[in-house]
Formats: C-alpha cells, sequence, structure tokens
C-alpha cells in the first residue's frame, strides 16, 4: 500500500489551524454570553456545548456512578476523532490552549523553553491517573483542573464582571461629560448593553483567588512554551493515551539526523530524548509548525499509514502506583473535618441540588449556573462545604434570591448536579426554610410596621405572614403593630425575603437549610 500524506501546502494548513482556533475560540465565548436571562425562561443556545463534548467529565462522570447524562455521551466524537487524528483537539479546538498562545504572544518575549516542562512532562499523566481514582471513590475534583472548567469559571467569576463595571463606570463618566462626547459614547455604550453587558452588574466571592489560578498558568509560559498542556493538564494527558494509537502519523517518525529544526519549533516538546530522537503522538498537538518551519524543502509530511514504531510511554510503574496511591488517600484526607455529612445552616444548594453527597460527586465547578443565575445569587463556595466544596455553587441570599419563575441554573449543567427541573417542580421544592431574628426585625424591636418580606413572598398562600398584636414602642407607647411569622410548611427557603430586607448588615430574617432538605 503507498504511503498516503496531506498534500496541503504548509503555509494553507498553519494558516487554516489559526483561523480553526480564532473560531472555535470565538464560539466559546459566544455561547458564554448566551448563558444569559433574555426575557424568557429558556435558553435557545446549547451553551454547555463544549462540556459535552469533554472526555474527561465523561470519564469522571462515570466513575462516580452518577446517574446517566445522555449528553455527556458526545464526548465520545472526541475520543474516536483523537483516535484518528491524534491529540488535535489541545491545538485546534481548546479555548485554553488558544489564550495561552495569544497571551504569550501579547505579553512575552520570545525566547527559548527553559526545559522545565519537559522535565515534569509526567506530571499530568500522574494528576490523570489520581483524579480518575478519587473519582471512582466518588471525590470528583476533576472540574478544578479541566481546562474548559478553568477557563469559564474565570470568565464568569472576575473577567466577565469586571468587563461590565468598567463599561458602565466609562459610560457613565463620558455622559456626566456631555455633549459633543455623548454622541459618541451613549450610542456605543447601547451597542454593549445590547450585546455584551450582562443582564445586571454581577458581584462574585472570590475574584482575586480565582484570577490568580488563571495567572498562575498564564504565567507559566514565561517558562516554557504551554507549559500547562505539556506538564499539567489532565485533559490533555487523557487526549494525550488516546492520541498514541491515532493513526495520522508524522513522516519521519524522529528528528532528521542533519537537522534539529523541529525540535525548535514545536511548542510542545513532542521529541523524545535520545538517539533517534522519535515523534511522540501522545505530546503532538497538531499544531504542524513543524511542517510549516522547515526548510529543507519537503522532509516533514502526515500519512495515514506509517508503520515506524512509536516514541514509548514510560511513565514508571513506581510512580503511577504512587498516582494510584495519591488518588486513593485524597478521599479521605479531604474529609477530615468536611462539612459535607453534615452542612452549615446557611450553605443553600440551588434548586433540586439539596443531596450534598449527589451534589459533590457530580458538579465540575465549571460556573454556568452562577453565570446564568437571574439575581446573582449564586456564588462559588470557600469552606463551607469542607474541602472537597470548592467552588461548588450556594445561594446567598443577601446578593441574590432564586427568583420564583426561573430554573435557567437546571438548563445550564452539564452534569445534573443541578438537575433541569420543569418550573413547576421548581417552584415547589424547598431549598431551606426562613426565621424571623425577633432582635433585629423592625417589628419587634421598634414597634413599627415593615412587612416588606411579606410583600415579596412568592409562594400561594404566602409562606410570611403576620399578627396584629399590642406592643410597646420605642417612645414607649403601646400600638398596635403586624408582627411577622413564617409559616414552615410553606416556605420554600428562595432567599428573597432576606434579599429585601431593609435592616442594614446581617438581614432580619434568614433562610437556613432545614431539616425537610435533609430528610
Amino acid at each position: 500500500m503507498k504511503n498516503r500524506s496531506i498534500p496541503l501546502s504548509s503555509r494553507a494548513w498553519a494558516r487554516l489551524r489559526r483561523v480553526v482556533q480564532i473560531l472555535f475560540l470565538a464560539l466559546f465565548f459566544w455561547l458564554f454570553l448566551k448563558a444569559e436571562f433574555a426575557g424568557q425562561n429558556h435558553l435557545a443556545w446549547p451553551v454547555d456545548l463544549f462540556f459535552r463534548f469533554d472526555p474527561l467529565i465523561l470519564a469522571s462522570h462515570l466513575l462516580t456512578f452518577s446517574p446517566i447524562v445522555a449528553g455527556l455521551f458526545w464526548a465520545l466524537v472526541m475520543v474516536v476523532l483523537t483516535f484518528i487524528l491524534g491529540r488535535f483537539f489541545c491545538g485546534w479546538i481548546c479555548p485554553l490552549g488558544t489564550t495561552l498562545d495569544v497571551s504569550r504572544r501579547l505579553l512575552f518575549t520570545s525566547r527559548p523553553d527553559q526545559g522545565v516542562a519537559a522535565r515534569w512532562r509526567r506530571g499530568k499523566y500522574y494528576l490523570l491517573i489520581a483524579l480518575l481514582v478519587s473519582s471512582l471513590l466518588s471525590l470528583n475534583l476533576v472540574g478544578l483542573f479541566d481546562p474548559l472548567s478553568l477557563l469559564y469559571r474565570t470568565l464568569a467569576i472576575v473577567l466577565y464582571p469586571a468587563f461590565g463595571y468598567g463599561v458602565e463606570k466609562a459610560g457613565l463618566t463620558l455622559y456626566h461629560l456631555g455633549p459633543p462626547v455623548t454622541y459618541v459614547s451613549e450610542p456605543l455604550y447601547q451597542f454593549f448593553k445590547a450585546t455584551l453587558l450582562p443582564f445586571k452588574p454581577l458581584v462574585y466571592l472570590l475574584p482575586f483567588f480565582t484570577l490568580a489560578l488563571l495567572a498562575l498558568v498564564v504565567a507559566a509560559e514565561r517558562v516554557d512554551r504551554r507549559f500547562w498542556c505539556r506538564a499539567l493538564c489532565p485533559l490533555g494527558a487523557l487526549y494525550g493515551l488516546i492520541a498514541r494509537f491515532s493513526r495520522l502519523r508524522r513522516r519521519p517518525a524522529a528528528l532528521c539526523p542533519d537537522c534539529g529544526d523541529c525540535a525548535e519549533v514545536c511548542k510542545m516538546g513532542a521529541f523524545a530524548p535520545g538517539m533517534p530522537s522519535r515523534h511522540q503522538s501522545a505530546e503532538c498537538q497538531l499544531c504542524l509548525r513543524c511542517l510549516e518551519h522547515c526548510e529543507k524543502g519537503d522532509r516533514v509530511s502526515w500519512t495515514w499509514a506509517s508503520k515506524a514504531p512509536r516514541a514509548p510511554l514510560d511513565l514508571g510503574r513506581r510512580q503511577m502506583l504512587t498516582a494510584v496511591a495519591v488518588g486513593a488517600a485524597t478521599v479521605p484526607l479531604l474529609r477530615l473535618g468536611s462539612l459535607a455529612r453534615r452542612p452549615d445552616e446557611s450553605l443553600i444548594r440551588p434548586p433540586g441540588a439539596q443531596n450534598e453527597a449527589e451534589l459533590l460527586s457530580r458538579c465540575i465547578r465549571c460556573g454556568q449556573c452562577m453565570k446564568v443565575c437571574l439575581t446573582n445569587g449564586l456564588q462559588p463556595v470557600l469552606w463551607e462545604a469542607g474541602l472537597e466544596g470548592l467552588y461548588t455553587p450556594r445561594l446567598v441570599p443577601r446578593m441574590g434570591y432564586c427568583a420564583y419563575s426561573c430554573n435557567l441554573c437546571g438548563q445550564v449543567c452539564p452534569t445534573g448536579a443541578i438537575p433541569n427541573l420543569k418550573l413547576e417542580v421548581k417552584q415547589a421544592t424547598a431549598l431551606g426554610t426562613a426565621t424571623i431574628n425577633r432582635t433585629r426585625c423592625i417589628p419587634y424591636t421598634e414597634g413599627t410596621d415593615c412587612l416588606v418580606c411579606e410583600e415579596h413572598c412568592p409562594v400561594s398562600p404566602k409562606a410570611i405572614t403576620y399578627s396584629e398584636q399590642e406592643v410597646v414602642n420605642v417612645q414607649g407607647e403601646r400600638v398596635k403593630v403586624k408582627l411577622p411569622m413564617v409559616i414552615a410548611d410553606r416556605c420554600i427557603g428562595c432567599g428573597h425575603c432576606e434579599h429585601v430586607c431593609p435592616v442594614g448588615g446581617a438581614a432580619a430574617i434568614h433562610v437556613k437549610r432545614s431539616l425537610r432538605v435533609e430528610m
């Protein structure tokens, strides 16, 4: 059989790869923007599309024995394509990889690699093994390291709110300058408002910690090109393991004896040390830079029928066993002192996600539920659910309530950690129970009517009612006041009452995780 190679010119392939990278990054941003309330309680676009095609998320989901989510099986398409083409996702599709390429070009001067990523190359495989082992033992931490979750989470919690705040402040400043500045600034502001700005100003917890994580990934580009992809990314490791058996192969299968240019331009360091320096399909992301920069004619090509031996992937038996042990040991270590079995009373989970163990085992910490939340009430968890609960969603009623006519968070969750409940079911689902602090409530402490909580209670019949009683006000007069009270059996814990409570600081009415939720 003849050796069939790809006939397209090297420059054309390089341009095509860059265009495809930009298009997929634009698609990622576009779907991010579409995860937004647009006047209707239904999302018209599959905003979780990238997560559906993530085989690492599928693997962890299956290993935790979570209920099957059919949408995640689209990831098998990427598995099949990787068996055919190799680790093309990292070089052509991955939005974080494209972000790193752009960041390196904009922020850092070109310089030779320091060789650190090459020495740490096996680290991503050990991290992958540890994560999958811990998933098998019901501890799902994949979302903390998955590149899609990492980038989306940072966009949702830090960059998008900061962008919205900056545009709002700039628009207000320019507006105060008046004409003729406003002739330009106002149409521009209205354009941003209609296309890019969030539905309402957003504020999230953990912004600096979240930004620092992405900043470290970007800063590592200063050490070596694609440091994250080469040394740490577990999704890249999974694709690398599959790509070892890909049909599409580089020719020649090793560096030419009289030339080492390919090793110089390869940003993934995809050539094994030693003689001959074989091309490692597990590390190659098919960027085709070696094809583009080959100055020796047409030596480099890509073929479907190479019979050359593949470079071995020796991870070391002891190191692999250590990775397995670390993954297993992580489970009890992270759960020592964990609050997961007896959650804090203020840890209010999204609707339908009241089973704490199930939420922790299914949540991939992507931040999509927080991005789409209509009121900005869903916030990332730091310590409230123990170490294993980092970045899982919680409702903070003082920042935003669970809107009675909204179930968008369940629509965007790719793993079903927040179930996609029908609206009528969601409206009857209890998140917690409101309780009144009589030492802070205005009618109880000042003897003055205030029924803001009762007026905003969305359920029917209302869960907050009142009894008219005679009390002594702050002037010492006996007056009749309507004292609010909560009917626990009607309360769904949406937090609307706590959000609108006019008492400064801690509200006089507080939603707590109720016994009904735990039962």
